[in-house]
């Protein structure tokens, strides 16, 4: 693979190679490659941790994984850095390294704007220990190119070092999450850290008069009790008879939307297993514009994970062990990545607590002119799949097995 300077890299984030608006038809060819490369990862990536049978409800953000090990390929040199590449589902035939910098630039630069009415912040940070020094060249490319931190910590006072990170991640968020990391280890030497904060708002909110307690069912031998909210209104939806799931797209202000997917009752391990990118493209071909009946449980979930066996089984192994060469971020052979944290909040609520007026109740008809309007009802488990429109990565995924569980 060809390395270029960071001036080079810097061409890629010129305004030129911002990606447009859907439709336009001007999107760089590279940021394209790159989005169905990220995409694959995501859809590999949910199966890895939805399959730990340790989790229920599972929360992550693909694209703040991704992020976070596609800036550690900065510092990465030889098999660590084959492994990263690769791991992440990228291929040297089809994507300059840079290419993949300037990609990530892009989105995070845009989904993390402050004047956003969706809240989403994405953030990546490196903790290392302070006895070593960060090279100046990583340190500014990680700023440059990924709006992220490289801080010197020390590990020796475990308790203090959980405190300073927690704080970070606290303060970057406004007090959204207020603690990111648990565990740390006297021993360790460097620790990735993401997190992602998605707080959206309903570009047609849910009305709070129609929300009602309803069960859900968790399984054949388990039902909990919902605040479930409802709605009548056009929607993208379909029901996908080769998997047995209803889809349904719930637009967002701005550009962002939530897929809910809904397999039929016993479905769900068959559509987890069925997921992937060529699946989600085949539902947007296929999804059509329609009035139904929506109900979609409230719910507000976090969840922390150390993925560093989860990546490991990607192929990313040389990167956590003592032959990891991460020279190009301390100029120092041996050092290792001691842990990669990531931490994710989601939100899901009615979408607003003011209302202009008073909603307006519809009466449903039958007749032989006009069929009746469907319903669905996400009273069992269910997957969740938010993200950006015109950028089309993948922000969220989650799975709810128990809304009522955190």
């Amino acid at each position: 693979m060809r390395n270029r300077s960071t001036v080079e890299i810097k061409k890629l984030l010129e305004p030129q190679h911002q990606p447009p608006a859907e439709g336009q038809g001007t999107e760089p060819k590279h940021f394209k490659k790159i989005v169905i490369l990220n995409a694959e990862f995501a859809f590999r990536l949910y199966k890895l941790i939805a399959s730990d049978p340790s989790l229920q409800n599972v929360i992550f953000s693909p694209l703040g994984i991704s992020s976070v090990f596609s800036m550690l390929m900065l510092g990465a040199k030889n098999e660590t850095h084959r492994q990263l590449f690769n791991g992440l589902a990228f291929n040297l035939s089809d994507a300059e390294e840079n290419e993949i910098h300037g990609a990530f630039n892009q989105v995070i630069h845009t989904l993390n704007q402050p004047n956003n009415i969706t809240q989403m912040n994405i953030g990546n940070a490196l903790f290392i220990e302070e006895s070593l020094q960060l090279e100046p060249k990583f340190l500014n490319n990680v700023k440059t190119l990924y709006e992220a931190d490289g801080l010197p910590i020390s590990f020796r006072n475990t308790t203090a070092a959980e405190n300073k990170i927690n704080d970070y991640v606290k303060n970057k968020t406004n007090g959204k999450i207020p603690q990111a990391i648990q565990g740390l280890d006297e021993n360790d030497v460097m620790v990735l850290l993401d997190y992602v904060l998605s707080k959206a708002r309903w570009r047609n909110p849910f009305h709070p008069i129609f929300t009602k307690e309803t069960d859900f069912f968790v399984d054949a031998n388990t039902t909990v009790k919902v605040n479930m909210v409802y709605q009548k209104g056009d929607y993208d939806f379909l029901h996908d008879e080769d998997l047995s799931c209803w889809v349904v797209r719930v637009p967002y202000d701005e550009d962002y939307a939530a897929w809910f997917i809904l397999p039929d009752m016993g479905k769900l391990k068959a559509v987890e297993n069925a997921l992937s990118r060529q699946v989600f493209m085949k539902w947007i071909a296929s999804i059509k514009t329609d009035k139904i009946h929506l109900h979609i449980p409230k719910f507000s979930m976090s969840q922390f994970h150390d993925v560093k066996d989860v990546l490991q089984r990607l192929g990313m192994k040389y990167v956590f062990s003592d032959e990891a060469d991460l020279s190009g971020i301390t100029g120092k052979p041996n050092v290792k990545v001691s842990k990669a944290v990531h931490k994710a909040v989601l939100d899901v609520h009615e979408g607003g607590t003011e209302a202009a007026a008073a909603p307006v109740m519809e009466s449903e008809f039958d007749s032989d002119q006009v069929p009746p309007t469907p319903t669905i009802k996400f009273d069992r488990p269910f997957i969740m799949i938010s993200g950006h429109k015109p950028l089309r990565h993948f922000t969220v995924m989650a799975r709810v097995i128990d809304p009522t569980a955190k």
